[in-house]
């Protein structure tokens, strides 16, 4: 391909165009974190087939990312001057910023089994720091000093909303939602309880949740042992079939086709079917989460459902 100066202004050009919407995105939507909210059943179905877990808000995410999509803008341009592919840029772009989600199809498990974690050793040092005319929400503010950091944020929004007058069944229900886990749920439902019921004991059974949640763990980490030899055989199909893709863009006879207007529309299309069969793999070794209690019907309803299940 010959790089003349029209070619390069209309990459650049390019370039720009999609920067200025990311930034117009950005913009309309806003850069502060959003409040915690429940999602549907067909939100959390779709991101459980994505495989991703809780989304962090913009900021989090830039400040994660920016570098993997400065690189993906980067590899998308000179895909693009030296293949004279605008549709391979844009695939090659696409791959860069999903390189995470790509290679490590076990991470957004093994993060949500850390936190789960964290969730029973900060039950368990809160159930040390309650004692006899220290309140709850007392407790929990005196626990900041030693949370994991792998639940530090949501700890510290709890305290926060607490501080700002939040009913604690407020304030611990949202904590719920932000943690979205249905073992996590009967920590905060001990909580919510709690507040009707002031009796002695609290300690005493946070550190009885605080073992059932140890052994929760323990479960999870046999489970995602036995499915990481099938994600590394996904990881390697993956780098295998991104090489080839890579060193077919070196040929110039056998990828003459995809020069073509049609061409291009194929190797988006082949792009795309790559990506619903990752779906379609990740979806045959997922395994469905327990659903959470702590429903929306739960709140239309009273607390006669937590109550049960308590």
């Amino acid at each position: 391909m010959n790089l003349d100066l029209d070619s390069l202004l209309a990459a650049f050009a390019a370039v720009a165009a999609v920067a200025g919407l990311f930034v117009a995105a950005a913009g309309l939507l806003g850069w502060a974190e959003r409040p915690a909210r429940r999602r549907s059943r067909a939100g959390q179905r779709l991101r459980a087939a994505l495989g991703v877990g809780a989304s962090p808000g913009p900021v989090a995410w830039w400040a994660r990312a920016s570098t993997r999509v400065t690189g993906a803008l980067v590899a998308g341009l000179l895909i693009w001057l030296f293949t004279g592919w605008p549709m391979g840029g844009l695939v090659a772009a696409v791959v860069v910023v999903g390189l995470p989600w790509l290679l490590n199809s076990g991470a957004n498990a093994t993060r949500e089994i850390a936190r789960l974690e964290a969730v029973e050793e900060w039950v368990r040092r809160l159930s040390d720091i309650h004692t006899v005319g220290v309140s709850l929400e007392q407790s929990i503010q005196r626990s900041l000093q030693t949370v994991p950091a792998a639940i530090k944020d949501e700890v510290t929004r709890l305290v926060s909303r607490m501080s700002a007058g939040w009913h604690p069944q407020d304030a611990y229900r949202v904590f719920a939602d932000e943690l979205n886990d249905a073992t996590a749920d009967e920590v905060v439902a001990l909580m919510i309880l709690h507040i009707e019921d002031r009796g002695a004991g609290l300690s005493r059974a946070l550190n009885d949740l605080a073992s059932g949640l140890s052994h929760e763990v323990l479960g999870r980490r046999e489970i995602e042992a036995d499915r990481q030899k099938p994600r590394t055989n996904d990881r390697w199909v993956t780098i295998f079939c991104l090489a080839i893709f890579g060193l077919s863009m070196l040929s110039g006879a056998y990828t003459e086709p995809y020069t073509t207007v049609v061409g291009q529309l194929v190797l988006v299309l082949l792009g795309a079917a790559f990506v619903l069969v990752k779906i379609w793999m990740r979806r045959m070794a997922m395994i469905e989460p327990t659903p959470r209690f702590l429903s929306a019907q739960d709140r239309a309803g009273g607390d006669s459902t937590l109550k049960e299940t308590a």
